[in-house]
């Protein structure tokens, strides 16, 4: 068992147990819970839900703002482990994926019209691990080369998909950049 990402056995067991918090599902700032799966921390300001239909962007005080899967021309994400890089005064100390004053984003190109959409999102308290980081990375650039950005909208799949990544025998299996990307995107093609 990973100690942040439990395997469906591990979920069952532990959540009959009365009292025990179980982790929930995901890669870094990706996570599945309450019944969805969001980008960053959902309790917070700002977060991103992914929605059958596309990310929305929610953040406090404002209307959500919806980008449909089929604008989405390219994902990438900027996010450091730690949540105090993440945060305004940690981002003017850094230079870390480009964190800066303004914390952790999905950066996209989208289409109709051209532009990009860089939305914010508020890091969880907990440490993100670097393998995770990177493999939700390459995840993310994944289903919009291959043409399957529509699948993160469909809640069975990419849980079985982030299950698989996050598994402790691949983030130790795969040592090399050239390693991630193969295993990720053979993941990807296997679960669609």
């Amino acid at each position: 068992m990973n100690a942040n990402h439990p395997t469906p056995a591990d979920r069952s067991t532990a959540s009959d147990a009365p009292g025990v918090r179980v982790p929930p599902v995901g890669l870094g700032p990706l996570v599945r819970t309450d019944g969805g799966w969001f980008i960053g921390d959902h309790g917070s300001r700002a977060h991103l839900a992914v929605l059958p239909e596309g990310f929305e962007h929610r953040v406090t005080g404002q209307e959500p703002f919806l980008v449909p899967w089929d604008r989405l021309m390219s994902l990438e994400l900027g996010v450091t482990s730690g949540r105090f890089f993440s945060t305004p005064a940690g981002g003017l100390l850094t230079r870390h994926d480009g964190i800066g004053a303004h914390g952790s984003w999905l950066d996209t190109m989208v289409r109709h019209p051209y532009d990009v959409w860089r939305p914010r999102f508020v890091h969880h308290r907990h440490w993100y691990p670097m393998p995770e980081i990177t493999v939700l990375r390459q995840l993310l650039g994944n289903v919009v080369d291959l043409g399957r950005v529509h699948r993160l909208g469909d809640d069975a799949w990419l849980t079985s998909v982030v299950e698989a990544l996050a598994a402790d025998r691949l983030l130790r299996r795969w040592r090399t950049s050239r390693a991630v990307a193969d295993g990720v995107k053979e993941i990807i093609l296997r679960g669609a």
